[in-house]
């Protein structure tokens, strides 16, 4: 086995078992709600989401995509998307700048700009401080995902929230440190659910076996509801490059997750969430029984005065 054939292997462990990470951590500690979220937190759900707010089987399931759309999103804009990702929000001018001057070399010269961006990026991430810019950088993210997932966790168990977090954060951001460095780029994609020329169908159906899913694909309702892990990519090799055989074509790293309108956990939330409305319109038009004034034994309703003089007596009492 050479050292290209090594290197596809250890992206594709890296990038399974974050994924692996971030499904756990969404299971083990957001199965139980004790009290609803504040509702300006509620206001920033996806508007198409059916509500997770139970702790039925469904609604536990739901509430677990969420949470992993939410770690993978970060992840993505904060980590993956950057073109260094070490210089964090306050240079966000400078990382831009960075981006345009990549795509501008790699306008006039794919093998130029692979060269630029290794040596630039192993020097940035070799410098006697990117440890610790890495760390900074990687505390902000972690604070980052804890104020928008803490208030749909048990809030007993937020010390261990916090640090599985952090370990998927670590794991995130070493990753993608070696990746930035291949000559090949490595793409990672998260598009916003209405997000134009975007295959859907080679992403993986969250909550189905990857052989398939139960959904009919060709339902012209379905569409993409979120995302819960993104979708990485090796590009091919530069005809420069072809004698390399391990990489004259693409790789994917990671087909990415995506939940439908259609999909089988939001169908089933669905029902729950008819049936709980259905028992509650029952239980509001069930009549009241027992009560001594409104039922008689000679069959006859309880005059209003009647019913009044009982109240106010009852008022006295109580008093």
């Amino acid at each position: 086995m050479n050292q290209n054939q090594n290197t596809i292997i250890c992206f594709l462990d890296c990038f399974s078992q974050l994924s692996r990470l971030i499904v756990s951590l969404s299971k083990e500690h957001f199965s139980y709600l004790p009290i609803d979220p504040p509702k300006d937190i509620l206001s920033k759900l996806p508007s198409e989401l059916p509500s997770f707010l139970d702790n039925t089987p469904a609604s536990r399931e739901l509430r677990s995509a969420y949470v992993q759309h939410v770690i993978s999103k970060t992840l993505t804009y904060r980590i993956f998307h950057p073109f260094l990702f070490t210089l964090g929000r306050r240079y966000d001018k400078a990382d831009t700048f960075f981006q345009m001057l990549s795509m501008d070399i790699r306008r006039k010269s794919v093998r130029r700009e692979a060269f630029w961006r290794q040596q630039t990026l192993k020097a940035a991430y070799t410098t006697s401080d990117a440890k610790q810019s890495i760390n900074v950088v990687a505390a902000v993210i972690v604070d980052e995902i804890i104020d928008h997932l803490k208030h749909f966790a048990d809030p007993r168990n937020l010390d261990s929230l916090l640090v599985g977090i952090r370990k998927i954060v670590k794991l995130a951001a070493e990753t993608w440190r070696l990746a930035r460095v291949e000559r090949e780029l490595i793409l990672a994609s998260l598009p916003a659910p209405d997000a134009d020329a975007v295959a859907n169908d080679d992403w993986e159906e969250h909550g189905t076996p990857k052989e398939g899913s139960f959904s009919s694909k060709e339902d012209p309702t379905r569409h993409v509801i979120l995302r819960t892990f993104p979708r990485i990519t090796r590009e091919a090799a530069h005809e420069d490059f072809a004698g390399e055989e391990e990489k004259s074509s693409p790789c994917t790293y990671s087909q990415g997750c995506v939940l439908y309108s259609d999909s089988p956990v939001v169908m089933a939330r669905l029902q729950e969430l008819a049936k709980k409305s259905t028992d509650a319109l029952a239980g509001d038009e069930s009549p009241r029984r027992g009560s001594r004034d409104s039922i008689r034994t000679d069959g006859k309703s309880p005059s209003p005065r009647r019913s009044i003089q009982n109240d106010k007596r009852s008022f006295e009492v109580t008093a």
